[in-house]
C-alpha cells in the first residue's frame, strides 16, 4: 500500500531533548543568525549493524521557524520489512511504532502531531503476486516494449540488472518496477531499494531456501516533488494540502496506481498478446477492419510485430527515427490506435492479468499468509 513516507512538522525548540543527536548539534540553534540551517540525525552504523531500522531526521531552520523533516519507510519501520505490506488498520500502531523511534533520536513529539503532519512526498507501492511460472524479470522485460519516455512528463528510461528493473523517471516523479525478490541480496549500490535492513537479507535466503517458487513483481509509484503529489491526488479525487493519516489509505494508493498503470499501459496491451502469429493477425485486422485494402492491413501487421519485438516500440521508433526524409511519428502512432481494441489484446501473457488482479484486489501481502496458503 504504502513505502517511503516524507513528512514535515514545524516544531519549537523546546520539543528537542538530545541536541547532539543531530549534525551539527542544535544547541544554541536558537541564536544562529543564518537564515536557513540544517540540522541531520540519521541511522548510525552500528544501527544498522545491529539491524535496527530508524528513520531519517532532519531540522530545518528558517528565519525564525523550525521544522523537523521525518523520511522514513513505513512497512520497513514496523515489520522489518518492506516485502510485508501495510495495511489501513496499522496506522495506530504505525503513529506510535514512530513517535517512540523519534524520542530515541532526541525529539518529543505528540501522536496528533505525527497524524497530521504535512505530507512532503510518498511512494504507493503493490508488490505483484506472479503465477503459472512467470517470472518478475521476464514481465520487467515485456514491460520495457511500449514508448515510455512518451508518456508522462517524463525525461529518463534506465533499464538495468539484465532485467531486474525497469524505472523511468523525471524530477519530480518515477515508476518503477523491479524484481523484489532477488533485489532484497544485492548491495545498495546495485540494488533499487537503497535501503535494505537485516532483516530483509535473512528474508531473501528464507525465501531461496523454502520458497523457491516465489516470484514478486514489485510496482512503486515516488511522488518525490510536492507539486507533482498535489496534481496526481487531485486527478484522483482529492484536493487539498494532505496530512499522514490522509495517504494512510488504501483508496489513495490503489487508485494511484491504478491511474498510472492505465495511463502507461492502457492503450499498448496489445504488446503482451501471446498471439505472435502473423497471418492469424491479419486475419483480426480484416475481419475488425473490412473497409481496409490489404497493401494497409499488411501494413499494419509489420507494425504489430515490430512493435513486439525484443526491444519494443522504443527500439522500433529509434530505427524510424534515422529514416530519411525524416518521418513522421505521430502518423506511424496513430496507426497503433487500431491495435486497442481487446480483439488483438487476448489472449494476454499471464502477468498482465496477476497485475490487474492485485491493483483491484490490493489486498496487503504477507509472507506469512503466502507460505500457508502454499
Amino acid at each position: 500500500m504504502l513505502d517511503t513516507v516524507i513528512l514535515q512538522i514545524p516544531m519549537g525548540y523546546s520539543a528537542i531533548i538530545d541536541h547532539d543527536r543531530f549534525n551539527p548539534s542544535t544547541r544554541g540553534m536558537s541564536d544562529d543568525s543564518r537564515g536557513f540551517v540544517k540540522y541531520v540525525n540519521n541511522p548510525t552504523k552500528i544501527d544498522k549493524e545491529k539491524g535496527i531500522y530508524k528513520p531519517r531526521l532532519t531540522i530545518i531552520k528558517r528565519g525564525e521557524r523550525i521544522y523537523l523533516k521525518i523520511e522514513f519507510s513505513a512497512p520497513k519501520l514496523l515489520f522489518g520489512n518492506n516485502l510485508d505490506e501495510l495495511r489501513e488498520n496499522d496506522f495506530d500502531e504505525m503513529t506510535e511504532k514512530l513517535r517512540k523511534e523519534i524520542l530515541e533520536m532526541g525529539v518529543r513529539l505528540w501522536t496528533h502531531e505525527i497524524e497530521n503532519a504535512e505530507v512532503i512526498s510518498f511512494h504507493p507501492s503493490k508488490n505483484i503476486l506472479l503465477s503459472k511460472g512467470y517470472t518478475a524479470s521476464f514481465a520487467i522485460r515485456e514491460l520495457s516494449k511500449i514508448n515510455l519516455n512518451q508518456k508522462f512528463d517524463f525525461t529518463k528510461v534506465t533499464y538495468r540488472n539484465n532485467g531486474e528493473e525497469l524505472q523511468v523517471y523525471s524530477n519530480c516523479h518515477s515508476c518503477v518496477f523491479y524484481d523484489k525478490i532477488n533485489d532484497l541480496d544485492k548491495p545498495a549500490k546495485r540494488a533499487t531499494d537503497k535501503d535494505e535492513t537485516k532483516k530483509q537479507l535473512d528474508l531473501f535466503k528464507y525465501i531461496k531456501k523454502e520458497k523457491t517458487n516465489l516470484e514478486v513483481l514489485r510496482f512503486e509509484i515516488r511522488l518525490s516533488r510536492k507539486k507533482k503529489m498535489e496534481e496526481v491526488l487531485a486527478k484522483i479525487g482529492y484536493t487539498g494540502n494532505p496530512i499522514f493519516k490522509d495517504i494512510f489509505k488504501k483508496d489513495i494508493c490503489q487508485k494511484i496506481l491504478k491511474l498510472y498503470w492505465g495511463n502507461f499501459f492502457g492503450k499498448d496491451l496489445f504488446l503482451f498478446s501471446i498471439n505472435n502469429n502473423p497471418q492469424m493477425i491479419l486475419q483480426k485486422i480484416l475481419m475488425k477492419y473490412p473497409k481496409t485494402n490489404i497493401r494497409t492491413a499488411v501494413m499494419l501487421v509489420g507494425l504489430n510485430q515490430l512493435c513486439k519485438d525484443e526491444e519494443g516500440i522504443r527500439g522500433f521508433r529509434s530505427i524510424a527515427k534515422n529514416y530519411k526524409p525524416k518521418f513522421n511519428w505521430v502518423i506511424l502512432n496513430n496507426y497503433l490506435k487500431n491495435f486497442e481494441d481487446d480483439v488483438f489484446t487476448n489472449p494476454t501473457h499471464g502477468f498482465i492479468k496477476d497485475v490487474e488482479r492485485d491493483l483491484e484486489e490490493f489486498k496487503a501481502f504477507k509472507l506469512k499468509s503466502y507460505s500457508l496458503a502454499m
